[in-house]
Order: structure tokens, then C-alpha cells, then sequence
């Protein structure tokens, strides 16, 4: 721009005079030059010419300037006004931009409600391609269906025919072969993502439609079959001589005409279907079942009397009666037709009683939501349901010669009550019903007012007094008994071990602990009511029995061993009964199973009241093993404390006798202290009713255990410790006499027991042996003892018939006469 105004000024004067000077200088340098010059015309005459062609020239650029100067500001002014469009045009596009790159991030960063155009079109995108899978899907359920009514046309069109032919079911298997060939198919689009589970859908479909086809092509013939049963009066008893023959050869031709179906179905490559009722029976069976059942659910299924919830035992002998009163038409007619097919060793009475098992199960999973309502009901309907399969099984019902299910174990039949028993929730609340039932009886037995008397003689059945040695046991160790045997009787109908193994140790197992405890715990009391405190302070605890109430009597005497004989006769009773259940088949088979299973070994070892298992070995031992030990320890403790008790009755009586002078002979014999006679008197009274109560074997321990001590007290206070100071040589036959009242008082208590009355009043005996020698024995005696050795000792001893005293004991013995030299 600089240099076009430039161009636009006119020339300077004075430039051009000052160059026009420069150049006149320049030719012209003085006058003597301009005078000689030569040409001066013609230069300038150049000159003029030169600034004529200039001006003209200068002319036209000054024409042409103007224009190309217009033609450029015009340029300029459209180029601008571009420019101003473009970058408007920016500025929009930017904004367009900006907006458009929102609208590309999800709303879901931003909280918003509305999808973007994005995931609009993926969402669109993928509800095409869903449906053109659905128009797939349809095209192919439509064709299947198609296939299904063609099928089931064809089937009803030829079922005047007098068997089923393989022609008949063509449609049939095109329908199983489309079903197939769908299968592969979606199996390979497995691996598609996004594709599996709707792949499975339509698969689960198809089978559906074949499975409801054969089932509709089975219901068309059932229907033929049940109508010509109608005319043998079924499902009532049937008289198979005296029904029309037409009737009879009717019947025949249709039971024939569905085995032939069930016999073409068994020869597809794919099992016609897999629906229960496939491969559950013998078809014509099942077809006579219908009937069966509809007359089940008109008594039972509806608004009738006789549906009662709390009586399953009446349509459970309705099913029974059902098996028994079709027995002689299963075994004879029946089995006949079915010989003369390929089902020739199905037993048709097996397997017509294996077809109403199913009507069973329905009315007993429709009864279980009020049945789970009340555990009693719950518990009598179980009850039933073992009752009839016990019976089923007793009628001579086995698996064997049946259509077993596929899928399902070899083996025993697992029976009807599987249904409830086979569902761990349903067996659960089953348990903890019998579980609480069983404690509640186990509460009214402990607390009733006769728990802890004892069983009048005669009163035991002679099963429990055989078992039992001529033990009495209290009331409450007899119902314990019963009541464990009666829980026993309630499930060992039971088929699987593990529920049997899951009552043992929830409800069996903890009652004996129970009782255990509470044993246990009376003896704890008895411990605690006779201890030195309660000697000390009277009445300290009686808040604990009651106010103002003497906790002497309790313990004391007569009455204090009656309750020591209750909690050891009660212990021993339950001792006995578990040794004689752990020898029970019962038992002994359950027992075995824990060792041998892994799930039932583990139960077992949580169990601190059950032996440990160990598998894979021999059995040893029984099931209670661990319970009898813990009883009797119990039982040896509560015999512990009758000894405990009668001795330290015995010894505290005796205190005012071992403490008084020894009696004076007289003429007639020695003369008993009236001190001996208290002692004496509450020894035979307890011995006495010891003997009274428990058989001749405990008898004899405790007699032997009790007399032992109070013989080893008398000499070591009255003999060793000389309480009752010397005794003069006249009247050592004292101690003698002393002896021979407690053997009278031993034989008088004890001695229709108890065969040899003297060996526990050994010690006493020989003291009132030495003590009343004649004086030369008796020298003897004490020579031996003080200056003969060990070996001497003995022997002399051995001469006189002394066994228990040792040699420093003989000295202290012999020093209590009045004439000892030592």
C-alpha cells in the first residue's frame, strides 16, 4: 500500500531540476563547452521527444491506475465481506461442534434422564437384532407347532388301525428331528456372545412342544384304553370271567395298542421326552392309574368329609386297599398280556403299585403348607406315611420288576414318605418338632411328683426285670427309658441312615445327658447340704430348699440314704438299658454306618457324648459307649457317697462309744455298753433297707465297702489309738462280744443277700483275737513282734490266723492289755 501511494504522487520540481542540473554539469562543465557543443539541437530536440513519449506514457498509467485501482478496491470489498461470512461461518460450526460432542457424552455422567443419539442408535440397533432373532424364533416355533398338529392329525387318523405303526408317527419324527437339528444349532451359537440363554429358551421350548405331542398322541390312546376299562367296572373290582368276551378282547386290543406305542418310543434315538411321565411306567398302566386318581381327589382333594388333614391314614388305606383289592386282576390277566410283549419281566402288581405311589406325593406336598403349621400333624402324617411304606414293602413291593425312573439310584425304594423326609427344610421342621416334643415329655417326666420314687416290687414288666438283674428303678429312670425307646420306635423306620443318626444325637443322645445332669446335679446338692458348712452352721443354705426347713433331715439317716439310692439306682437303670441297646441290631447297623460314612462320622465327632468313629476298620465297641462310661462314673460316684454316708453315720454314732471305758466282765460273760447300741441300730437300719432296695450283687459290694470301714474305724480308734484306754486281762472277751453283735447285725440286715457275713469285719475281728489270747500265745505273739523279724512276724501271725495288721500296728494292739511286758 506504502508503495502504490508512493507511485501516486507527482514528480518533484526541484528533483528534477537538481537532476537536469547534474546533467547540464555533467555535458556542459563550462562556457567554452556549451560553445563548442555540437548537436545541442537534435539532444534537446531528443530530450523534448523523450518527455513527450514519458508524458504520454505517465498518461495512460494514470488511466490504467484509476481503473485496476477500482478494480482492486472492489476485489478488496468482496474479499472482506468473505472473510466476514467465513468467520460467521466459524463460529457457528463451533458452537454446532461443541453441541454435538455433548450430546456424544452418555447422560448417565451427568445425571440426565434422556439417552444420547449414540446410545439411541445402539439401543436401536440392538432391538433390531433382537427382533430379527424373534422373527427367527417365531419362524421356527411355528414350524415346530405346525409339526406338533400334524403329528397329533395324523396320530388321530390312524387310530382306528388295531396297532400302532411306525407310519403313523412319521409326522412325529420330523417334529423330533426339527427339534434335534435346532439343538445342534443353538449349541454351536453357544459360543456367539449374547446368545446362550435365549438359545436355551428356545431349545427348552421345542422339547416342550415333543414332549406335549407324545403326551397328547399317549392321551389319545389312554383315553381309548380307559373306556374299554369302564365296561370291566374298573376302577372297581374286576371280574374278569364273567365280562363279555368283546368286552374283554376290547380291552386287550387297547392295552396292546399303547405297549406297542411305548415300544416304539423306547426305539427313538431321542427319549421321547423329559417329563416325569416318561419312562414312569408301563402306559397302560399309567392309563388305568387315571381313574385312580380321579376318585382319590373326588374324597380327598375336595370340600368331602373325608378330607381331613389330621387323618392321611384314611387315604393312605385307600391307596392300599386300591393295591390289594387289583392284586388277583395284576397278577393274573395283566401279567399274562404283558408276557406276550417285550415288557414280558415287568411284574405288573410291582409296577401298577409303583404308578399310584405319584397321587400320594401330590396330596402330600399340597398338604405340607398347613402341615409345617402344626408339628403334631406334621408328625402323625410322617408317622403314616413310614406305616404305609412299611406296609407296601411287607405286601411284597420292591423295585424289582419295575420301570425304575431314569436319573434315579439302584437300590431299596426310599418309599412315599421321601417326599417329606427327602426336602431338608420339611425333615427339619419334623425334628425340631419331635425334638421339643421329646423335651416337654422329658420335663413332665422329671417333674413330676413320682419322678424319684421307687418302683414297687413287681410292678416291672417281666422284659424290663429280666434286662434289668431285680433292679427297682425310680419312676422318672423307667419313663426315661420309655420315652428313649419310644423316640427309638418313631424313626427307626426310617430308610436313610442320616436322619436315623441326626434323631440319635439331637434327641436321644441329649435326654441322657439331660438326665445325666440332673444326677449329677442332685448329687451336688446332697454334697453340698453335708458339707463341713452345713455341719457347721445349720441352715446356712436353706434358702436354697426352702425357709425354716431342716436340711438335716435331708441328708441324714434313713432318709439321706433313700435319696443316694434313688439318684444310684437311676444312674445304674439307664447304665443297664444303654449296654442292652448298644447290642441291638438297630444299633449296632447305625452305629456301623457312622464309622463307614464321611458326613456321619463328622456329626459323630462334634459330639462329646458319642465315641470317635474310625472308618475303615473293624467295628469296635457300641454306640453308648461314651454315655455308659459317663454314667457310670455317675453311678460309682453316687455309690461312693451311700458309703460315704452310712459309714460316716455309723462313725458318728460310735463317738460316745469309742470314747467311754471298756465294759467289766462278770461272772456270766461280757457285758455289752448300752453306748454300742445306737451305732449298732443305725448300722441294720440302713444296711436293712439297703437290702431292701437294690439286687443281692450291689448289696454285697456296698456291704462289704460300708463294713469294711466302720471295722477298719473300731480298731484303729479303740485298738491303735487305746481311746477306751487298757484293757484289763479279765475282760479282753469284750472286744469279742462287740464283734459278734455286728455279725448278728451284719446277717439280721444283710444276711439273705449277702452269702459270707465276716470278711469285711476281718480287722476287727483279729484284733478281738489278740486281745483275748491265752497268755501264752499272747507272750508269744509280743516276742514275735517286738524282737522277731519281718518273716518271723508272720509266720507267727499266720499260726494264730492274723492277716491285717502290720508288724507296728501288732505292737499298738498289743499294748492296749493291761499285762502287755513291752
Amino acid at each position: 500500500m506504502d508503495e502504490i501511494r508512493l507511485l501516486q504522487q507527482p514528480p518533484s520540481k526541484d528533483e528534477a531540476n537538481a537532476k537536469t542540473l547534474s546533467l547540464l554539469n555533467t555535458r556542459i562543465p563550462n562556457w567554452n563547452a556549451l560553445m563548442h557543443l555540437e548537436g545541442l539541437e537534435d539532444w534537446v530536440r531528443a530530450a523534448e521527444e523523450e518527455t513527450n513519449s514519458l508524458n504520454n506514457e505517465l498518461a495512460t498509467s494514470t488511466s490504467n491506475l484509476s481503473k485496476e485501482k477500482a478494480a482492486v478496491v472492489d476485489a478488496t470489498t468482496t474479499t472482506v465481506t468473505a472473510a466476514q461470512d467465513a468467520a460467521l461461518a466459524r463460529h457457528i460450526l463451533s458452537d454446532d461442534l461443541s453441541a454435538l460432542s455433548e450430546e456424544l457424552v452418555s447422560s448417565r455422567e451427568h445425571g440426565l434422564g434422556q439417552p444420547t443419539l449414540l446410545e439411541d442408535l445402539e439401543a436401536l440397533h440392538r432391538n433390531l437384532k433382537g427382533l430379527q432373532h424373534v422373527q427367527q424364533y417365531v419362524r421356527v416355533i411355528q414350524q415346530a407347532l405346525s409339526l406338533s398338529a400334524a403329528a397329533i392329525d395324523q396320530f388321530k387318523a390312524s387310530q382306528k388301525q388295531k396297532e400302532v405303526t411306525a407310519a403313523s408317527l412319521s409326522k412325529y419324527v420330523e417334529l423330533q428331528d426339527f427339534t434335534k437339528k435346532v439343538a445342534v444349532l443353538c449349541k454351536e451359537s453357544i459360543s456367539t456372545p449374547g446368545s446362550g440363554s435365549e438359545s436355551l429358551g428356545l431349545v427348552g421350548f421345542l422339547n416342550s412342544v415333543r414332549n406335549h405331542t407324545w403326551s397328547s398322541l399317549k392321551t389319545l390312546l389312554f383315553e381309548e384304553l380307559i373306556a374299554c376299562a369302564e365296561k370291566l367296572k374298573w376302577p372297581g373290582a374286576v371280574d374278569w370271567l364273567s365280562t363279555p368276551v368283546e368286552d374283554r378282547q376290547l380291552f386287550v386290543a387297547a392295552f396292546l395298542k399303547l405297549l406297542s406305542l411305548q415300544e416304539i418310543g423306547d426305539s427313538f434315538p431321542i427319549e421321547p421326552g423329559d417329563d416325569s411321565d416318561v419312562k414312569s411306567g408301563v402306559y397302560p398302566l399309567q392309563a388305568l392309574a387315571q381313574p385312580v386318581s380321579a376318585r382319590f381327589k373326588y374324597h380327598f382333594d375336595g370340600q368331602r368329609e373325608t378330607n381331613r388333614i389330621d387323618k392321611p391314614e384314611w387315604y393312605f388305606t385307600h391307596i392300599l386297599n386300591i393295591i390289594h383289592q387289583h392284586r388277583g386282576f395284576m397278577e393274573t390277566t395283566i401279567q399274562t398280556v404283558l408276557n406276550s410283549t417285550k415288557y414280558k419281566t415287568i411284574n405288573a402288581q410291582r409296577e401298577f403299585t409303583r404308578t399310584l405311589f405319584p397321587i400320594l406325593a401330590k396330596k402330600l406336598k399340597r398338604s405340607m403348607p398347613d402341615l409345617l403349621q402344626n408339628s403334631a400333624l406334621l408328625a402323625h402324617t410322617i408317622y403314616q406315611a413310614i406305616v404305609f411304606d412299611t406296609q407296601v414293602k411287607e405286601d411284597g413291593f420292591a423295585l424289582t420288576g419295575t420301570l425304575q425312573p431314569s436319573g434315579s439310584e439302584s437300590g431299596d425304594w426310599e418309599g412315599v414318605s421321601d417326599v417329606i423326609l427327602g426336602r431338608k427344610e420339611w425333615f427339619d421342621a419334623w425334628l425340631e418338632g419331635e425334638r421339643l416334643f421329646a423335651e416337654a415329655q422329658y420335663d413332665e417326666v422329671v417333674h413330676s411328683p413320682d419322678a424319684w420314687q421307687l418302683i414297687d416290687d413287681g410292678a416291672l414288666s417281666g422284659e424290663d426285670a429280666t434286662a434289668t438283674t431285680d433292679l427297682r428303678p425310680t419312676n422318672s429312670a423307667r419313663r426315661i427309658k420309655a420315652l428313649f425307646e419310644q423316640i427309638a420306635d418313631r424313626y427307626k423306620p426310617l430308610p436313610k441312615f442320616n436322619h436315623r443318626a441326626q434323631f440319635l444325637i439331637e434327641i436321644q443322645v441329649s435326654i441322657l445327658e439331660h438326665y445325666h445332669t440332673r444326677i449329677s446335679g442332685s448329687l451336688d446338692a446332697f454334697e453340698t447340704l453335708t458339707s463341713s458348712l452345713m455341719r457347721a452352721v445349720p441352715g446356712a443354705l436353706a434358702g436354697q430348699v426352702g425357709h425354716q426347713y431342716d436340711t438335716r433331715r435331708l441328708t441324714s439317716g434313713v432318709d439321706g440314704l433313700q435319696r443316694l439310692i434313688k439318684a444310684f439306682v437311676s444312674a445304674r437303670w439307664i447304665t443297664i438299658a444303654m449296654q442292652n441297646w448298644g447290642e441291638q441290631l438297630f444299633y449296632l447297623e447305625l452305629w456301623k454306618e457312622i464309622n463307614d460314612r464321611a458326613s456321619l462320622r463328622e456329626k459323630a465327632r462334634g459330639h462329646m457324648s458319642l465315641p470317635n468313629p474310625t472308618p475303615d476298620s473293624v467295628v469296635e465297641g457300641t454306640l453308648f459307649d461314651e454315655l455308659i462310661a459317663q454314667y457310670d462314673t455317675l453311678t460309682a460316684r453316687s455309690e461312693d457317697l451311700i458309703v460315704q454316708h452310712v459309714v460316716s453315720e455309723t462313725d458318728s454314732a460310735l463317738r460316745p462309744h469309742v470314747a467311754s471305758p471298756w465294759t467289766t466282765a462278770s461272772e456270766e460273760g461280757s457285758v455289752l455298753p448300752s453306748t454300742l447300741l445306737v451305732p449298732v441300730t443305725a448300722l441294720q437300719q440302713q444296711l436293712a433297707f439297703i437290702s431292701t432296695i437294690l439286687p443281692a450283687t450291689s448289696v454285697t459290694i456296698l456291704y462289704r465297702r460300708i463294713c469294711s470301714s466302720i471295722s477298719s474305724f473300731l480298731v484303729e480308734r479303740m485298738v491303735l489309738q487305746h481311746s477306751r484306754s487298757k484293757l484289763a486281762v479279765t475282760d479282753s472277751a469284750v472286744l469279742t462280744a462287740e464283734y459278734s453283735l455286728w455279725i448278728e447285725c451284719s446277717r439280721q440286715a444283710v444276711g439273705k443277700l449277702v452269702r459270707k457275713i465276716d470278711p469285711p469285719w476281718q480287722r476287727l475281728k483279729e484284733a478281738a483275737t489278740v486281745l483275748n489270747m491265752e497268755q501264752d500265745n499272747y507272750l508269744e505273739l509280743v516276742r514275735a513282734a517286738w524282737d522277731g523279724n519281718e518273716t518271723a512276724f508272720e509266720q507267727t501271725c499266720e499260726k494264730f490266723g492274723i492277716s491285717s495288721f502290720t508288724q507296728r500296728e501288732m505292737r499298738q494292739a498289743l499294748r492296749l492289755r493291761s499285762d502287755c511286758p513291752r
